[in-house]
């Protein structure tokens, strides 16, 4: 019997949490594990194992040597589990998982987040053009990632 298919799951706290968790039937059919941030909004059973990073805010002025850090454990968890897929709902936790993921040869599916009704947000745009698929919840949005496929909504 070959190896089971393995996902990393990666949204930060809160609604994009919320979002990833609503694929309890995804996540049951394959070994996964779940990178999110630490905080207040992080309390979640949705995997077994979690990895907890830190919360970040791309105007903070600690943004870049947290970034940086980010990054460095992104190369560490990935070398580590070795998952054949990143699943996101975004957001900015979720940007060096990928580049790193791809860099990898780890396929990248994004979901940008249910809240996007007309404008893109700014990891969509950022991962937009390496994503392996890339996921809209809304029929609209189609107009703005014309590559990406409509798959209603996630809740």
């Amino acid at each position: 019997m070959g190896k089971r298919m393995k996902i990393a799951f990666i949204a930060s706290s809160g609604g994009h949490l919320e979002e990833i968790e609503s694929l309890k039937n995804v996540k049951e059919k394959y070994d996964s594990f779940l990178i999110t941030e630490g905080g207040r909004f992080s309390d979640t059973k949705f995997c077994e194992k979690i990895y907890l990073v830190w919360q970040m805010n791309r105007k903070q002025v600690t943004f870049l040597p947290k970034f940086l850090i980010l990054l460095l454990k992104a190369i560490h968890i990935l070398n580590k589990e070795k998952p054949d897929f990143i699943i996101t709902t975004g957001a900015l936790v979720a940007y060096p998982f990928c580049v790193v993921g791809k860099l990898k040869g780890i396929k990248i599916i994004y979901v940008e987040s249910f809240a996007r009704v007309k404008k893109p947000s700014l990891t969509g745009r950022l991962l937009y053009n390496f994503a392996d698929l890339f996921i809209v919840q809304w029929e609209d949005m189609l107009k703005l990632y014309p590559k990406s496929v409509l798959g209603g909504g996630i809740f």
